[in-house]
């Protein structure tokens, strides 16, 4: 049984929103961007989200989608062990899906 995940469209937006603004030269706005990031690890389904904007969100430029992956990789690796069934398999899933992505950023 696959899990079917479908991100909440206003949460997907304030996401994208955070990705484009982290690219920002600003340092004052990248540690604040980094501080909300760091808030959206205490829910569970955040890195539903970073996978969705990586492996299903071609119309999204792809700096952010590779800064979705790369944010992606550093909670799995700091955090995986707490991650619920679920979103480990969405993430598994999805990254075997999409290993073959044209971008060499998104691979």
């Amino acid at each position: 049984m696959e899990y079917e995940w479908k991100p909440d469209e206003q949460g997907l937006q304030q996401i994208l929103q955070l990705l484009k603004e982290s690219q920002s030269p600003d340092t004052t706005t990248q540690r604040a961007v980094q501080q909300k990031l760091e808030q959206l690890n205490q829910y569970p389904d955040f890195n539903n989200y970073l996978i969705f904007v990586l492996t299903k969100l071609k119309s999204e430029d792809e700096p952010t989608r590779s800064l979705s992956g790369l944010i992606l990789k550093n909670n799995v690796k700091a955090h995986f062990h707490n991650f619920p069934n679920g979103v480990t398999d969405f993430i598994k899933s999805e990254c075997l899906n999409n290993i073959g992505d044209s971008s060499p950023l998104i691979r």
